[in-house]
């Protein structure tokens, strides 16, 4: 490496006018702050600038991670709740038909194997539906899976088919 580096050197340089030479050398010197300036300072200062735009954000952003794998820990040690068989789930709704007075409305309670029961209220009030699907969801854990509204001419009052299963399952 070093023979061709002379070799080179004596080609190229020492060939050359004692002028050539220093016209060559302060040319260099002349434009060595320029390629300072563009090849290292300029783009270290964007650099440095959008650094400076984005760290917040991402430091908020893993803020935001901590806290939801946080969560997401407390959460993994709840207890799961008991995967109730498709009768008991009948017997579940039903008692709670009854307690929030829209018994009346099943028309039908049908039973699907392994854990699931498919209902139909013919008439009834919506918000009504609405409180009874949210203490299914919070007391028994009993969450909706399909469902299928339709509206009926008295206001607020629709014809509901669904099908609902334990909330235990995944």
């Amino acid at each position: 490496m070093k023979a061709r580096w002379q070799a080179f050197k004596k080609l190229h340089w020492d060939d050359r006018a004692a002028n050539e030479r220093r016209a060559i050398t302060l040319g260099a010197l002349a434009l060595s702050p320029l390629i300072a300036y563009f090849l290292l300072w300029q783009p270290a200062h964007v650099a440095n600038a959008k650094l400076l735009a984005s760290v917040p954000a991402m430091r908020a952003q893993a803020a935001h991670l901590r806290t939801q794998a946080v969560e997401a820990e407390a959460v993994r040690h709840l207890p799961h709740p008991a995967v109730l068989d498709a009768n008991a789930l009948k017997t579940a709704i039903e008692e709670s038909a009854v307690r929030h007075q829209i018994r009346g409305a099943l028309s039908s309670l049908d039973v699907q194997p392994p854990n699931a029961v498919r209902i139909t209220l013919v008439s009834v009030s919506f918000e009504q539906w609405l409180n009874w699907v949210r203490s299914l969801q919070q007391e028994q854990h009993i969450r909706v899976e399909s469902t299928g509204i339709a509206p009926l001419p008295q206001t607020g009052m629709a014809k509901i088919n669904a099908t609902l299963i334990n909330g235990g399952t995944e």
